[in-house]
């Protein structure tokens, strides 16, 4: 028999010493020594987990740290003290009791903060200053988290006056501020030419025409360009002004006379070109020039000139007449004659070849059809060996029910190949003989030859064989 009992334990297959009678009742008595209990608690562990929320939050359980963001441990059952904090947020604190199940808890601190947002009108992209502290984005931007209460806000500006504002901050919102700044400069459109340099307090500033923003006061503007004397002016500016100004920079120029013997000739000045002799040109920026001078019959000339300020500069030049170049026209037209005339006997004789040749064309295209038939069948043939062979690895590794149908393609395909392959010899064969009889018709031919004479023409008829 087997015996439990609470407190003394399991005993296993004991023998009892006394025979049992039938439909008898016995009680079993236990009797022990000093019986000494001890009962150890089984240990179930469960998990805690903790979401906080800002994610970088605190964690303490029973006031110690114990994980900066989500904790996840296994706790024996029990009550335990939580605590969650992160700076600029309110603290929040509980009891969790940990049992036989998983515990989840999502904590989400209420901010301890609030945000200033700033934007400023007119003007844009100003500095922010909060409390002093500058802030790292300009207008429009929103502020750092800021601790409930009042706040200085300051925006500055280049050319604008500082704004200042308190602003209070309340817990958990965004409080918007809109300031506006004063303009404390005048602005200057300056219109130049394309290439002149623009230079402010002798500065150089741009290239053409420029726009831009100044602080009250007087200043000395000019525009610089390559053979002009400079357009210098000075400006008084107040705030507030709005101001527009052109500066022309003043040409240095001389005058030139162009002049050949004989007169007519045409004149190109820097590849341009400008007229006949005689010419004058009565303004020319000062510097260095190419002078071209071509009449027909006469050789081309070519001078270097130097313009001087405000004087005028001759050039004269007797052009050299030359021969006309007649032998090398004559040899031109010529050569021209001639391959039009080698292009109409070339057509001549190839229209008589397909006139009076006709043998020649019939082995041309009868060659041609038992190529086509040579390759198609050629083709024909490779296509049904390759097929055979696939088809018979696929009957090798088929079930019964395909077997008979790929092996009769086996046999169609073998029975295919070798026809094919017998009319593709035989088309070449065909091939192979139009070819010699149609390289024989070729030297059969019979052409016409023009023959050019002094006052008329002749023509030569040949027949070939």
């Amino acid at each position: 028999m087997t015996i439990k009992h609470p407190q003394l334990g399991l005993l296993r297959d004991y023998l009892y010493p006394i025979p049992i009678e039938k439909a008898t009742v016995y009680e079993l008595v236990l009797s022990t020594g000093k019986v000494v209990t001890t009962v150890e608690d089984e240990v179930i562990g469960q998990w805690l987990v903790i979401n906080p929320e800002p994610a970088e939050a605190m964690v303490y359980i029973n006031d110690k740290l114990v994980k900066t963001g989500s904790y996840q441990a296994k706790l024996k059952p029990g009550k335990y003290n939580y605590r969650v904090e992160a700076p600029m947020y309110h603290s929040e604190v509980g009891i969790v009791e940990i049992a036989n199940a998983r515990k989840e808890l999502n904590v989400k601190l209420k901010p301890a903060f609030g945000l200033v947002s700033v934007s400023t009108e007119p003007e844009k992209d100003a500095k922010v200053l909060i409390d002093g502290k500058l802030q790292p984005n300009v207008t429009p931007c929103q502020s750092e988290p800021l601790s409930a209460g009042d706040h200085i806000i300051q925006v500055l500006k280049e050319l604008c006056e500082p704004v200042n504002q308190k602003v209070t901050v309340v817990e958990g919102q965004t409080v918007p501020v809109s300031l506006t700044m004063v303009p404390n400069f005048a602005e200057l459109d300056i219109s130049l030419p394309e290439n002149a340099t623009l230079f402010i307090n002798n500065e150089q500033k741009a290239t053409g025409n420029w726009k831009g923003r100044f602080s009250a006061g007087v200043y000395s503007l000019e525009a610089r360009l390559d053979k002009y004397k400079p357009a210098k002016q000075d400006i008084d500016l107040a705030v507030g002004d709005n101001k527009s100004i052109a500066l022309t920079p003043t040409p240095i120029e001389g005058s030139l006379d162009v002049i050949a013997v004989p007169s007519g000739a045409t004149i190109c000045v820097n590849g341009k070109e400008y007229g006949t002799t005689p010419y004058t040109f009565d303004k020319l920026l000062i510097g260095e020039y190419s002078v071209q001078l071509t009449k027909t019959g006469y050789a081309t000339v070519n001078k270097s000139v130097t313009i001087e300020e405000g004087k005028n500069t001759e050039l004269k030049e007797t052009l050299t007449r030359v021969a006309a170049p007649k032998v090398e026209k004559e040899k031109k037209e010529q050569t021209v004659t001639n391959e039009n005339k080698e292009q109409k006997e070339t057509k001549t004789v190839q229209t008589v070849l397909k006139v009076y040749n006709p043998i020649y064309y019939k082995y041309k295209k009868s060659k041609t059809l038992w190529l086509i038939s040579a390759l198609v069948t050629g083709a024909a043939g490779t296509f049904a060996y390759l097929q055979a062979g696939t088809v018979y690895k696929q009957y090798q590794t088929a079930t019964t029910n395909d077997a008979a149908d790929l092996y009769s393609k086996v046999k169609l395909f073998d029975m295919v190949s070798p026809v094919a392959f017998g009319l593709a010899g035989f088309s070449a064969i065909e091939f192979i003989l139009k070819s010699g009889k149609q390289s024989k018709a070729k030297k059969q031919s019979v052409s016409f030859n023009p023959i050019p004479l002094k006052n008329g023409g002749g023509l030569i008829l040949a027949y070939h064989f």
